[in-house]
């Protein structure tokens, strides 16, 4: 796999941890299948990292069940199983892009495990930095219908240009009522100790975390987009689970959570 591609085996590491709590905020039937396949190549997560990441996926997870959109678009997905374990509405269609080999992998676990989608699932093997858009398009997407995009954890991997051309893409391809759901670091948390971890952990898998420095929430208000921000430790409370006390709320909130819609 590409080294970002092992990074998706570090997330879903933690969100079979997460699933085996008693108190869990979301289940993944597929989590522990991909640590059982590739235990060897994901390291540890730092203390506090599946805490904050199952904060993540809720978020992400009650932002799509909300968008009331037939056109679901995830943007590098990984190994996440939402087409599986969300309750979804008969008639949405989900479009899944990533990497080759990554779905190569991910189909591979789903076909073990007999995962059935609760909705049409359409898998995109892509490079997000080709031309996603036509190949999206190819696959059935339809760009006159309001969509709900979802880029979980992808801005911090790509540089300025590359940000820019996926935020131009976005844009091009929706229709006003679209959402769009993401996250991004800002500056504030650089040196802290928690953030200086887990971005040696993710070098050390050969990937290499670009900190946002340009706002994307800006250039989205910019081009017609209304956005919202929220931030990982306001909605671990709204959740009812709390982050840890030795959890550092300086790189906590550094990660801002955000939706937008285009009017």
């Amino acid at each position: 796999m590409q080294a970002v591609s092992r990074t998706a085996l570090w997330v879903a590491s933690m969100r079979a941890t997460e699933a085996a709590r008693p108190d869990r905020l979301h289940n993944d039937p597929l989590a522990a299948a991909v640590v059982a396949s590739a235990a060897e190549q994901i390291p540890p997560a730092p203390p506090g990292a599946a805490e904050f990441m199952a904060v993540r996926t809720r978020f992400y997870d009650n932002f799509v069940l909300s968008a009331d959109a037939s056109q679901v678009v995830v943007l590098a997905a990984g190994l996440d199983a939402r087409a599986f374990r969300l309750p979804w509405p008969a008639d949405v269609r989900l479009f899944e892009l990533d990497l080759p080999e990554l779905l190569d992998f991910k189909a591979t676990l789903i076909a073990d495990a007999a995962l059935v989608a609760a909705c049409s699932r359409v898998v995109v093997p892509i490079d997000l930095r080709d031309g996603w858009p036509a190949a999206l398009t190819a696959a059935g997407f339809s760009p006159e219908r309001p969509t709900a995009w979802i880029a979980e954890g992808l801005l911090q991997y790509l540089t300025e240009p590359d940000k820019k051309r996926l935020l131009d893409a976005i844009s091009a391809l929706s229709e006003p009522g679209s959402r769009f759901a993401f996250d991004h670091m800002g500056t504030s948390a650089d040196g802290r100790e928690a953030v200086v971890d887990a971005l040696a952990r993710i070098r050390g898998m050969g990937a290499e975390f670009v900190a946002t420095v340009d706002d994307p929430a800006l250039w989205l208000a910019a081009h017609g987009w209304t956005v919202s921000t929220d931030r990982v430790p306001a909605l671990a409370e709204a959740y009812g689970r709390p982050l840890p006390d030795f959890m550092d709320p300086a790189a906590s909130n550094a990660t801002a959570l955000c939706t937008a819609e285009l009017a």
